[in-house]
């Protein structure tokens, strides 16, 4: 059986509407280009499309057999890490949830 890559999706809920733009407009395009370098692939960032919700949906994956939380303590004492977050105030992230997620065997996105 082939390794498939360690998907996780990610709920972040911020704590304003300006939050919420600039954390889109501003700290995800950097993001996503940083957390690349340390092996993590995000496949999507979404902003949730309910009423009166504030909320950003990312989906990332790990290399096939990685251990994902090796993975993100090795980011987050990066200085990736910390020039990601420098102009963003993590207190504006009121929530975050993460989700280990597995494919079905037909699920097209491995």
């Amino acid at each position: 059986m082939r390794k498939t890559a360690v998907m996780e999706l990610h709920t972040y809920t911020l704590a304003s509407d300006d939050a919420l733009r600039r954390y889109t407009t501003h700290f995800w395009p950097r993001h996503i280009q940083s957390l690349r370098k340390h092996g993590i692939t995000v496949h999507g960032v979404w902003i949730d499309g309910g009423a009166d919700t504030r909320r950003v949906i990312a989906l990332v994956s790990y290399p096939p057999g990685s251990d994902p939380a090796r993975i993100v303590e090795i980011y987050r004492s990066s200085c990736d890490f910390a020039e990601d977050h420098a102009d963003f105030d993590g207190d504006l992230i009121t929530s975050a949830q993460t989700a280990r997620i597995e494919p079905i065997p037909s699920s097209p996105l491995e």
